[in-house]
């Protein structure tokens, strides 16, 4: 396939899922949702299960940024342009605001809490988002997408917050930007030859993602199978850790083509 036809391609897929967004009716946020399973009171943290597990997004976050601290003088062997590191930091600073805004929702549910923690994952998703697209197309066009990026995922967040303040709650804005990652990032992926190996762990982190979203829509389910000791939410908060850390691990192994 040309690239003249691979742009097409990814043009066609965006206006068809901003297209299916306007298409469908305002999506508000079910107040049921804040009803998790998790309602253990432990070592006074309430919810302990779905507030301690955003120790792993910390964690992980924290993991990251140290690899880059002490690699800092030697991306020119870890990236073809040491810029291209610019949207990871994003992603690794963004996982650790989203373990303490998730902790800070989780502790007291709530719409106005869970902005918080769901504004932190937009800046990740879109900066991994930013990664895929500088180093699948050009290293300008990443680093030009991330902030762009990052603005259009806060704006999704922010949006949806103030239409549920003025009692019209729509999640629409806020899930294209979620879909937008997974959906064409993948097909980045699968359209551009990367510049580096170990390109398809990329792939593997968006399966642990899924699993971490299956995990949470059978939250009750795995909270009655291990008869309490984990619900599906707080399994989701780890699964969805290790797809971070996923992407961590393709950093430190990938080898740069031709190399």
């Amino acid at each position: 396939m040309t690239t003249h036809w691979r742009a097409a391609l990814v043009a066609l897929v965006l206006t068809a899922m901003a297209a299916f967004t306007a298409w469908l009716p305002p999506l508000p946020q079910p107040e049921a949702y804040h009803a998790f399973a998790e309602t253990r009171t432990l070592l006074g943290i309430p919810h302990f299960g779905d507030v301690l597990s955003n120790l792993a997004f910390v964690l992980v976050g924290f993991l990251g940024l140290a690899w880059f601290l002490r690699n800092r003088r030697r991306l020119h062997r870890h990236f073809v342009h040491p810029v291209e590191a610019w949207p990871y930091l994003c992603a690794f600073g963004g996982i650790v605001l989203v373990g303490v805004g998730s902790a800070y929702y989780h502790w007291d549910p709530t719409h106005q809490r869970l902005y918080w923690d769901r504004l932190a994952m937009s800046i990740t998703f879109m900066a991994v988002f930013a990664a895929i697209v500088g180093e699948r197309t050009q290293h300008r066009a990443g680093l030009i997408a991330l902030p762009i990026l990052i603005l259009l995922g806060m704006a999704g967040t922010t949006h949806w917050l103030l239409t549920e303040l003025h009692g019209a709650g729509d999640l629409r804005l806020y899930l294209l930007t979620q879909a937008l990652p997974l959906i064409v990032g993948t097909l980045l992926i699968l359209l551009y030859r990367s510049p580096y190996t170990r390109g398809g762990d990329f792939i593997i982190a968006a399966g642990w993602y899924l699993l971490a979203l299956a995990a949470q829509n059978q939250d009750h389910a795995i909270h009655s199978l291990t008869a309490g000791w984990i619900s599906g939410h707080t399994l989701k908060h780890l699964l969805a850790a290790t797809a971070i850390y996923w992407i961590l691990r393709m950093l430190q192994l990938r080898r740069i083509r031709g190399g």
